[in-house]
This record gives structure tokens, sequence and C-alpha cells, in this order.
């Protein structure tokens, strides 16, 4: 019986110590002003769009200089929601410590396209749009000529992120030229020719044929022999030499 009972009674013990643990630092907390506010923006993706400067005066922007106030009295669930709402912050942890210092941290987020369209934009490592920085530039792929939005978020989106997570291509590529009926060429960051893509459709064993063609073919000839790589035709690369 005694067996049986003994996880009952360690559950409720349990329990109670942490009632007594929690009334006791809720007491505590409310006595507690705060001192000052540490701010950490990761930046470990090299982007700069937002700094520590920037965030302490969106904070300030929406609830006044918070220091001596008392830490339960600031809603740190609503400053996270304020700086989320900030178009360069993909998401923000605040919380409080006993020293009486607020803690947040930014992580930015990530773009991995440029479209060079109308007044420009990014589109950013989850598929969203994000709007250009005039502080930051970001070093990505860039997309230009007739770029809808839904097919900079729908179709090249997609595309990017398996340019970016192919190491071959990430280091290739550097434009993507959109023209009528989503049609697209790609200009690589070596050679002076251009990859006539045409539809992305079948696009994957488009991309395994043009990696071969350039690792056994133009790897031996010269990068300067083409002035253009036509994808469009089915099974084939039909090339236009200089």
């Amino acid at each position: 019986m005694m067996k049986k009972a003994g996880p009952y009674i360690l559950s409720v013990c349990l329990f109670v110590y942490l009632i007594i643990v929690l009334t006791f630092a809720s007491g505590k907390l409310e006595g507690i002003k705060c001192k000052d506010l540490q701010v950490v923006v990761d930046n470990t993706g090299g982007n700069v769009f937002i700094d520590e400067e920037e965030v302490l005066k969106v904070i300030k922007h929406g609830y006044g200089d918070i220091r001596d106030v008392h830490i339960v009295e600031v809603d740190k669930d609503s400053m996270e929601r304020v700086l989320i709402k900030n178009p360069a912050i993909k998401s923000a942890q605040v919380y409080y410590s006993l020293d009486g210092n607020f803690h947040v941290e930014i992580t930015q987020r990530t773009p991995v396209l440029r479209v060079m369209s109308g007044e420009g934009y990014y589109v950013d490592e989850d598929g969203e749009m994000m709007p250009l920085s005039g502080k930051y530039s970001a070093r990505v792929v860039v997309a230009t000529g007739n770029v809808s939005k839904k097919f900079a978020c729908d179709g090249l989106y997609p595309f990017v992120m398996k340019l970016k997570n192919d190491d071959f291509w990430d280091a290739l590529i550097e434009q993507i030229v959109v023209k009528e009926q989503e049609e697209i060429s790609l200009i690589p960051k070596v050679g002076n020719f251009r990859i006539v893509v045409g539809s992305l459709e079948d696009i994957d064993q488009k991309m395994e044929n043009l990696r071969l063609f350039l690792q056994k073919g133009i790897a031996l000839r010269g990068w300067n022999v083409y002035k253009e790589i036509n994808l469009k035709f089915k099974d084939q690369i039909v090339c236009v030499k200089r």
C-alpha cells in the first residue's frame, strides 16, 4: 500500500514546493525595478538590418523609458509582439531576471533573393517578402526583369533555395533574368555567357544536365567559348559559340 502511495505523496510534495517557490519569487519580483535593457541581436548570418540601438528605439517609442519601472508592470509579451512588427525581425524573446535587467534577444530575417523590380524588395528564407534596407544590402541572388510578386515568392523562392542549398550553384549563380511567361535565364559569377533555362518545369533535370555540362564540358574548353547555353530543349543542351 505504501509503495503505491509513495509516488502520489512525492508529487503532492513537489507541487506544494513549487507553489511556495513561485509565491516567494512573485513577491520578490514585485519589488524589483528595471535597471537596464540588455539587447542581443543575432547576426550570425552576416545580416545587419537592425542593431541594438534601433531595437532600443522601437521599445522606447512603444513603452517609453522603462528604467526604474517595476518589472512586473512591463508587458513583455506585448513587447515581443511590437518588436516582430519590424520587417527586419523574425522573432523576439523578452524576459527579465532577478537582478532587474530586461533581456531582449532578436533574430533577424534572412533574405535569399533580391528582386529589382519597381521599388525592389527581398524574399526571405521563409518565402516572405521584406523591404529593402537603407543601411544594409544583403549579398544574395538578384532577380531582374518581369518579376511579379507572386512569381517571386511561389516560383523563384523555391528555386533559389535549391541553389542556396547546393554548394556548386550557390558559388556560381549571381542573377536571374525573368522574361515573359515566367521564363528565366541565369547569369553566372564567372564566364561571360547566359544560361537560358526557359520555364521552371523539370528544373531539377535541367540543372543536373547543366551541372554535368559545366563540369565536363566548359571546364575543359574554357569559360568564354560560348555566349549562350540553352536548356529549353528536352534532354539536350544547345550552345551558341562566340
